[in-house]
């Protein structure tokens, strides 16, 4: 070979190192159009760092509370102790009790005498008012959930596919003497998330074919059944339920109408199913 030709090769091949290396550069610092990373399903997890050191165990439930989430405004009633985790406790035990009877009253199968596997779960901000929006809150929808959530706003959020539930973080309230009792509103959203759960895991929907539609009915139905005839609240009533500027509505209440439980339409996240927000 010339000492010409010896140029020219090695000046090509530097040329196309020096090509290979900015489109690694490119590639390194390049974002999509929406200027961050698409989000994927398991965003919705808590890592490592959001996760309890301890994970609290729920004998009725048996499930985990993996992630709890204090509002810094709702400090009281949102901290994890006893009374709160009881409360949890007591809801489960009171659904898991009564699910073989109101599958039997809505005539529905269940293929499985106990559930295989239960999801974990996360208690997060909720009220899009106070935090519920902020970074790793239930409605965060932009950067931890876009892939998971069906759209704001929700109290709860059941997702199969991640073996996850996803609830809000206020079990307890204060009553009109500023003492601490059972929230009715996190028993609600509760009740029709495990409806949820318990449906899947006990098989119903392998047995008659899974329908959205029909699952979300099935939930709210549960919530009746259970005796809670009150339509799941905004945020804005929320805060006044929690500031002492409203009282609870009666149980004796007539149920909603079904066009309007589900005020967003129909979810596109077949896996995903949740408690809205009015």
């Amino acid at each position: 070979m010339s000492q010409g030709c010896f140029r020219v090769v090695i000046a090509s091949r530097i040329a196309r190192l020096l090509g290979v290396a900015t489109l690694g550069i490119v590639a390194f610092v390049a974002t999509p159009s929406a200027g961050r990373s698409p989000a994927s399903r398991h965003d919705a997890l808590p890592r490592s760092g959001e996760r309890l050191a301890e994970p609290i165990w729920l004998p009725h439930c048996h499930m985990r509370i993996v992630e709890w989430r204090v509002t810094a405004a709702l400090r009281a009633e949102t901290t994890p102790n006893d009374q709160a985790i009881a409360v949890i406790d007591e809801t489960c035990r009171e659904a898991f009790n009564r699910y073989d009877d109101f599958l039997r009253y809505k005539h529905l199968p269940r293929p499985k005498a106990v559930p295989s596997t239960l999801p974990s779960i996360s208690l997060l901000p909720g009220n899009t008012l106070l935090d519920g929006k902020s970074l790793r809150a239930l409605n965060d929808l932009p950067s931890r959930f876009e892939a998971v959530a069906p759209g704001c706003c929700y109290w709860g959020l059941y997702v199969d596919s991640l073996d996850h539930l996803f609830l809000r973080n206020d079990p307890l309230i204060l009553d009109e003497s500023d003492r601490l009792t059972t929230n009715p509103r996190f028993v609600r959203t509760f009740t029709h998330e495990l409806s949820h759960v318990l449906s899947a895991r006990l098989g119903v929907w392998d047995a008659v074919g899974y329908d959205r539609r029909r699952d979300e009915d099935l939930a709210e139905d549960f919530v009746a059944y259970m005796g809670m005839h009150f339509p799941a609240e905004s945020s804005a009533d929320d805060l006044a339920f929690h500031r002492g500027h409203m009282s609870y509505p009666s149980s004796a209440e007539p149920e909603p109408a079904v066009a309007d439980r589900h005020p967003h339409g129909d979810p596109g996240n077949a896996s995903a199913n949740m408690s809205p927000q009015r």
